[in-house]
């Protein structure tokens, strides 16, 4: 009985998302993904045990954490995250004792994730809904980084390589809120301190590529850092004027479509 029900609410609120139009905003299925996961926290509080707490909040993070990637890259990962957590709902038992766990909660849970994970597969497969949004910021910051990457070629044609290398800053600064952009920057200052027989700027960036393709999805940037290995990968700096203006329409949707 828990699994038809499951299923059946699972297809209501899908349902309810295309009538209301919820599905447009693309936070409705990584949110429903991080709501679902929490219930086993809160079992676990309500069965008074710490230590399965710990673990249920480390799974249920986790799953966060799945559900902020795919709102912010691409919602293939929220499929990925609903269907792996009705596997997990399935196999839950088998890897926590949760004392206050409903019974029928685990089968009721597997069938809600599987339907509606299967639902968000068609609608991206059938383009009812974009994987990855066509306005987010890394596609609309990145004409104004090739702007400055393609400045920085052409001052590094010209011989001019510390005029190329603050290009390449001047991108890092514009493009490091997008992961893409982030590491694709760094990747490039690699190779330039590559060229150039900087070795110190080589392994700067060879550790700085790591940390933008780790933690730039967290937001764990200093805002204004211009990237190279003179300056810390955690200060912050002022970002110039011409720069924040440019950062300020690529986060503004409206702006951009205006």
């Amino acid at each position: 009985m828990e699994i038809a029900i499951g299923a059946a609410l699972a297809l209501g609120v899908c349902g309810l998302g295309v009538i209301a139009g919820f599905e447009r905003d693309r936070a409705f299925y990584p949110v429903m993904l991080i709501v679902i996961a929490s219930y086993y926290d809160l079992f676990a509080v309500i069965g008074g045990d710490e230590s399965v707490l710990g673990i249920e909040l480390a799974i249920s993070l986790g799953f966060a954490a799945l559900a902020v990637l795919g709102f912010r890259v691409n919602l293939w990962l929220t499929v990925a995250g609903l269907l792996g957590h009705a596997g997990l709902d399935v196999f839950h038992g088998h890897v926590v004792t949760n004392p206050g766990l409903p019974s029928w909660w685990p089968m009721f849970c597997a069938s809600f994730d599987a339907v509606a994970g299967f639902y968000l597969l068609w609608a991206l497969t059938f383009k009812r809904i974009g994987a990855s949004d066509p306005l987010s910021f890394r596609i609309r910051i990145r004409p104004y980084v090739d702007a400055e990457l393609a400045a920085s070629q052409g001052a590094e044609r010209a011989g001019d390589a510390a005029a190329a290398f603050q290009h390449l800053e001047r991108a890092h600064v514009l493009g490091q809120r997008s992961t893409v952009q982030h590491v694709r920057v760094h990747v490039l200052m690699l190779l330039w301190a590559l060229r150039n027989h900087k070795a110190g700027e080589a392994f700067g960036q060879f550790t700085r590529v790591i940390g933008a393709a780790t933690k730039t999805w967290a937001g764990l940037i200093p805002s204004g850092n211009t990237g190279g290995a003179n300056v810390s990968p955690f200060k912050p700096m002022a970002i110039p004027d011409d720069l924040a203006e440019l950062i300020d329409v690529a986060r503004s949707p409206r702006l951009w479509v205006n």
